[in-house]
């Protein structure tokens, strides 16, 4: 139901066991989740970007049902922690701390199993990044997921009276677009690289790998000393990973731009910063969003040319 043939998706001999990894992903989550924690926006400190989400949808296609209570696991213990101080200082019994983070873990393990069953449905089981239709597919249902996902959070949020009542739009808002960024970037990032059948290309070299790497780094240290035109150069590298690395490439490359982008803007710096560093974070959204979302959809289509070409 949840993944393909087991030798589809490479899995190291340690991680067999279910309670490993059942361990693994909860453990994971956590970190993900709390350096996501690190960086929050007002007015009820929620985080722009949430990567632990991404790793949650991936986790179970790769890993199939038993990574669902990882994450719930793991959404539990990082809420616990997230919600620990707030809830003393609105002076909430450790009872109500307990029911509203298993709350939270509830609603996203709703989502995950949700949209993982459509993304198989779609797919019949195969391989969802297969193709552009096939990726479109997979960002359509990932713009369900994480809408369910932040409904029912900050719906329980919410109701243990953990945020201002009249705040509930704008934090939904907020944690939607976190969490399609996080499962934008997380999500294909881990499929791809853990799927075994992708076309190797000789001629991509690791110095090619490299200078992506660096063009990347180049662009997001421009915008940070104020050249605000500088980040559309951030398309040209996104078409040069399209269609010399593919989806394996536009990850890793999209992943650096959120993580550099987002560093800087939280400390004041680089063209999206608008009044201050928590208003930065916000805005880089919708320009990377676009643009890494195209990129996907041009690599899919370009991976299924390939393999076309391949069996002519």
């Amino acid at each position: 139901m949840y993944k393909l043939v087991a030798s589809d998706y490479y899995t190291p001999f340690y991680l067999k066991p279910a309670l490993i990894k059942i361990i693994l992903v909860a453990f994971v989550f956590n970190v993900l989740a709390f350096l996501s924690f690190r960086i929050t926006v007002s007015p009820d400190n929620l985080s722009p970007i949430f990567p632990d989400v991404g790793f949650a949808l991936a986790a179970v296609l790769i890993i199939g049902r038993k990574a669902i209570s990882g994450v719930w696991i793991g959404s539990f213990v990082a809420n616990m922690f997230s919600f620990w101080d707030v809830c003393k200082m609105l002076d909430k019994s450790l009872l109500e701390t307990i029911l509203a983070s298993a709350s939270v873990a509830t609603g996203v393990a709703i989502g995950v199993i949700i949209s993982a069953y459509l993304i198989n449905l779609v797919n019949k089981g195969g391989y969802p990044l297969k193709n552009g239709a096939s990726v479109i597919t997979f960002l359509a249902i990932s713009v369900l997921y994480c809408g369910i996902c932040s409904l029912l959070c900050v719906s329980a949020i919410s109701y243990w009276g953990l945020s201002t009542p009249n705040h509930f739009v704008s934090n939904w808002t907020t944690l939607w677009k976190g969490d399609l960024i996080g499962t934008i970037l997380i999500t294909p990032f881990l499929i791809s690289w853990f799927y075994r059948h992708h076309i190797k290309i000789i001629s991509t070299s690791l110095l090619e790998a490299i200078s992506l790497g660096l063009a990347t780094v180049l662009v997001c240290v421009l915008i940070a000393y104020d050249h605000p035109n500088d980040q559309y150069l951030f398309i040209l590298i996104l078409l040069w990973a399209t269609f010399r690395f593919r989806i394996r490439g536009v990850s890793i490359l999209a992943s650096m731009f959120a993580l550099l982008s987002s560093i800087y803007g939280y400390l004041g710096y680089g063209s999206f910063v608008v009044v201050n560093s928590e208003d930065s974070l916000i805005n880089i959204n919708p320009f990377f969003g676009l643009t890494t979302v195209i990129a996907l959809i041009l690599s899919g289509y370009y991976s299924d040319y390939l393999h076309r070409k391949l069996e002519a």
